[in-house]
């Protein structure tokens, strides 16, 4: 395990921005996560930097946990338990999977970012969420410093939420996943992945045919994040209550799906009935072709993108009472 001071962090945030770690150390091993976390200092746990926005420095320790194995845990007639390190690109796992014909994960294929930011956020595309999948989550406990398995349901997910990402941020580490897979019935009914498989026999279609699908899709609406600096969607799908619904269709006419906590509407669709398609705030840009996609077009700043994103969320505000919540995280201080 090797420290290192005033680190750049460049490298590991998919928006490039210039960012500065006072103290930053790679933990290949459990082990080495556990001696990292030894310290008084604060912490950042940092994985592939596809879900953060950081500001120009980050105090005390920030951990890049890159524990990278994948154990077929147990074969059942019908089901595979899939144990991954938290350190494994998503895509990779995806790929992983599809090729030794196990399905479950292909709506979630191209998903930018490391496994362990998976349950942390309760990743989710095209009709399918990790907890959907996910049977348990290996962590570190800080408090206790041991290892320990908490199952799916002690992690309490909701849309892009967890126990990880709330109450209890602060105690666990993510080390590991454990997911349940299997060939079940595929999940088609999303507007574009259906019309591109339409007018294909129901019979012909695979996982893999799926994440093929989704994989077109998310590169025709997305840019990505290697070649133009992004961190996906900025913004959470707003999901109201019956009568916010009802009031927001008096203003506008948009399609809401329900779901347990309520309606989900398309924050997408807001931000471009708002006109904020393409608008440029210094070098940072709405993506034209995906309105919930901020960019960094070259030389941005977190300050152009959390000033252009908080411009639309009080535009959407003003125009359709709807409040915009931002999905990355927000890390450090200017």
């Amino acid at each position: 395990m090797k420290l290192y001071r005033n680190a750049s962090l460049k490298r590991f945030n998919s928006l490039g921005f210039d960012s500065t770690a006072e103290e930053l150390i790679v933990a290949r091993s459990v082990d080495e996560l556990a001696d990292a976390l030894d310290t008084t200092e604060p912490i950042t746990i940092l994985g592939e930097g596809t879900n953060v926005v950081l500001k120009s420095r980050l105090r005390g320790r920030v951990i890049r946990p890159t524990m990278n194995a994948i154990y077929l845990a147990q074969q059942m007639k019908s089901s595979v338990l899939v144990s991954v390190g938290a350190g494994v690109n998503w895509h990779e796992l995806v790929r992983y999977t599809l090729g030794r014909g196990v399905g479950g994960l292909e709506n979630l294929a191209l998903i930018p970012g490391s496994v362990g930011a998976a349950p942390f956020q309760n990743i989710g595309a095209y009709g399918v969420e990790l907890d959907q999948v996910c049977e348990g989550v290996e962590v570190f406990d800080r408090e206790r410093r041991t290892v320990k398995v908490l199952p799916a349901s002690a992690c309490k997910f909701t849309y892009r939420n967890s126990v990880f990402k709330s109450s209890l941020r602060d105690r666990y580490v993510i080390c590991s996943v454990n997911l349940r897979l299997g060939n079940r019935e595929l999940l088609t009914q999303y507007r574009d992945v259906d019309q591109l498989i339409s007018g294909r026999s129901r019979t012909t279609l695979t996982p893999t045919t799926i994440a093929e699908t989704v994989i077109r899709i998310r590169r025709r609406k997305l840019p990505d994040p290697r070649q133009i600096g992004n961190v996906g969607s900025f913004f959470k799908n707003p999901i109201l209550s019956e009568s916010d619904f009802d009031r927001l269709c008096d203003k506008l006419s948009i399609e809401g799906h329900h779901e347990l906590q309520g309606i989900k509407v398309s924050a997408a669709r807001l931000i471009d009935e708002a006109g904020w398609k393409g608008v440029v705030n210094g070098d940072a840009q709405v993506w034209p072709r995906q309105p919930l996609v901020l960019v960094n077009r070259g030389n941005a700043t977190a300050h152009d993108i959390l000033d252009l994103a908080t411009r639309i969320a009080d535009d959407v505000h003003r125009r359709f009472n709807v409040k915009l919540e931002t999905e990355p995280e927000i890390l450090g201080s200017f």
